[in-house]
């Protein structure tokens, strides 16, 4: 094709006198440098390749996974050496059932093995005799005191069905859950024998409250809710049975999952496993979704409803497997990816140096390089709006700069759509190196939801359904914006939002409620234009906490989302949803927390609306609702200032 294109333009000499080539050197480094500028911005963003976000999660699955079985592994192997070195004792002599000796090995047993509650030898007759640690709830004896427990007869019919088929079994074992005042608890036995014969047994009995606070300790260092599962219809560990107080209030290890009143573990049996996690399934991990229904009994598909579940059975610690697991919110799995801007500044970058290296070779092209230079200004600065396309030029290497750069913005402009350009600007603005790595921060989200939005849109055809959600996040964006917050993504017709981060906003809270009063102010006049222009009316629920979240790029290695996650999300979630109860019919709901309502002054009416158990929280939270906010301090406020001064 090339041959054939060469003698076409031999025969239009015209062109080569309206297009003046310049030096090697400037067509070697002005060209050249454009090339590069425009070629890597364009190849870095279009020719990323989009991987399956899955992968994080199945790297996170897999760690999770294999602390929680190391940590339960560890936790019942010193059972499990505590009988065998009781029973190691015995054979060599060092002691006689029933004599001094005896209790002593129990109770260096029992004070060198944390996690063991307590050490039984028990003989054929059914005769039992030990030494037990006092627990919290002992009213006789300090907790943590070793105690010896005397020689007499079970009397427990569960205890002596476990004494009865141990008898039957040969080497360590671990048998069925045993019942009690003090709890409920595992144990694991092995035989004392001498000279060939046994002559009884030794059990090690651990507390099952103990294997919760390993889940407790993993689902605080994971973010997530780790969990133990008897088979896979029963509850066995979970951070609710680690409170010294569960037992009193009835929450009970090997409850039905059905009546445990987590809906995730209520809906595990209908979960649904993921084909796409087969490197995870070759060691044993299933990766599973959960839905969870709404209140109202109905299917929500907005990703809030949906967890995910990571298990894997594991054997050896009694007659049925038992489950390791956890779930966490698919909306924790980042799923809107930013790597754009990383391109975009190495492209501008080069283009700044091939204008400076122009305006140094010639001043015959420094105005249109300083044309060139303004416009790159406007882009570095994510002012697409304002950047104007290069004119074409007679000289051949500025013509095709011109044609590049134009090229480039369309694509910019094109890419700028799927980004939120206030985030970028900010970012750009810091300057801080690593100000986009995670980190542990204090922020005050905003969360968003149109009231009856389902049904409204229900009555409209999908263009007209788009328009009136552009519009209204069009208010909505604005008024984050204009006092210094963050969109973070739309959810449906909802928008999350969020205030501090990148740039730390030291008034955040009082920067995310006057930015939800803006929106109730603007939401009234646009509902009253709305009217005259046959537009429905919107009314929306606001919900605003501050605490503390991870901030940051989160995702795979190209597919990054600068987002938050925490449980900050899920409670300003649960107070956007809680507006449904607190003001019905209002144009917008604003329902804020009491961490939040503790960071304003008297400039802000905050209502009082008592304390809610918010879902998924195990304590009320206290809630205010957002009255008048006035524009400067009040008399009131200035009394104390004067007072102060």
């Amino acid at each position: 094709m090339s041959t054939s294109a060469q003698p076409v333009r031999l025969v239009r000499p015209e062109k080569k006198r309206r297009r003046i080539p310049i030096a090697v050197i400037m067509a070697m480094s002005f060209g050249s440098l454009v090339f590069l500028s425009v070629g890597g911005v364009l190849a870095l963003s279009v020719g990323a390749n989009l991987r399956n976000t899955f992968d994080l999660l199945g790297a996170q699955s897999t760690l999770l996974i294999d602390a929680m079985e190391d940590l339960l592994r560890a936790e019942m192997g010193r059972a499990e050496s505590a009988v065998d070195g009781v029973a190691q004792l015995y054979k060599q002599g060092e002691f006689q059932i029933d004599d001094e000796a005896m209790s002593a090995a129990l109770a260096s047993a029992l004070a060198a093995v944390p996690g063991v509650n307590a050490m039984l030898i028990c003989t054929p007759d059914l005769i039992c005799r030990g030494a037990a640690v006092t627990g919290d709830n002992d009213a006789k004896y300090p907790a943590g005191t070793i105690r010896k427990l005397p020689a007499e007869t079970e009397k427990s019919p569960q205890v002596r069905a476990v004494l009865e088929e141990r008898q039957q079994v040969d080497g360590r074992r671990w048998g069925a859950f045993v019942a009690n005042e003090y709890g409920l608890f595992a144990n694991v036995s092995a035989p004392l024998s001498r000279d060939g014969a046994t002559k009884a047994w030794v059990i090690a009995a651990v507390e099952l409250q103990n294997l919760s606070k390993i889940t407790q300790e993993l689902s605080s260092r994971f973010g997530t809710h780790a969990f133990i599962l008897d088979g896979d219809g029963s509850i066995l560990a979970d951070q609710r049975l680690a409170s010294p107080s569960a037992l009193k209030n009835g929450i009970l290890p090997l409850t039905p999952l059905a009546n445990f009143g987590d809906p995730v573990l209520a809906g595990y049996e209908a979960r649904k496993p993921e084909a796409e996690f087969s490197t995870q399934r070759t060691r044993d991990i299933e990766v599973a979704e959960i839905q969870v229904d709404d209140k109202d009994g109905s299917t929500s598909w907005d990703g809030e409803n949906t967890y995910v579940a990571i298990t894997r059975e594991i054997t050896g610690y009694g007659d049925r497997p038992w489950t390791l697991g956890a779930y966490f919110k698919t909306s924790q799995i980042g799923d809107e990816i930013e790597r754009v801007m990383g391109s975009a500044m190495l492209g501008l970058g080069a283009m700044a140096v091939a204008v400076i290296v122009a305006i140094l070779l010639g001043k015959r092209l420094s105005r249109p390089i300083q044309a060139i230079a303004g416009q790159a200004t406007r882009v570095a600065d994510f002012d697409l709006d304002g950047v104007t396309p290069l004119p074409r030029s007679r000289v051949l290497e500025l013509d095709n700069q011109a044609s590049a750069f134009n090229a480039m913005l369309i694509g910019l402009r094109a890419f700028s759509t799927y980004i939120p350009r206030s985030l970028v600007a900010k970012l750009v603005r810091t300057g801080e190196i690593g100000i986009a790595e995670p980190r542990e921060a204090v922020v005050t989200v905003m969360f968003t939801d149109i009231a009856g939005f389902t049904t409204l849109s229900e009555q409209m055809d999908a263009a007209a359904a788009a328009r009136l959600l552009n519009h209204h996040f069009a208010i909505l964006c604005g008024a984050v914006d204009a006092h210094g917050g963050t969109v973070d993504k739309f959810l449906g017709d909802g928008m999350l939002a969020f205030f501090g981060a990148p740039d730390r906003l030291k008034g955040h809270a009082a920067a995310a409620v006057r930015a939800a009063a803006a929106i109730r102010e603007e939401l009234d006049k646009d509902n009253l234009e709305a009217a005259g222009e046959g537009r429905p009316p919107l009314h929306v629920r606001i919900g605003i906490h501050t605490g503390s979240v991870i901030v940051g790029n989160i995702g795979a290695s190209d597919r990054v989302n600068y987002t938050i996650v925490g449980d900050t999300v899920n409670v300003s979630q649960r107070l956007q949803d809680l507006g449904k109860q607190l003001e019905p019919g209002a144009t917008a709901a604003i329902a804020i927390s009491g961490e939040t309502a503790s960071r304003l002054d008297e400039r802000f009416e905050r209502i009082p609306a008592g304390k809610h158990r918010l879902r998924g929280r195990g304590e009320a939270t206290e809630v205010f609702q957002l009255g008048k906010v006035a524009t400067s301090a009040s008399p009131l406020m200035n009394v104390h200032r004067a007072q102060a001064g």
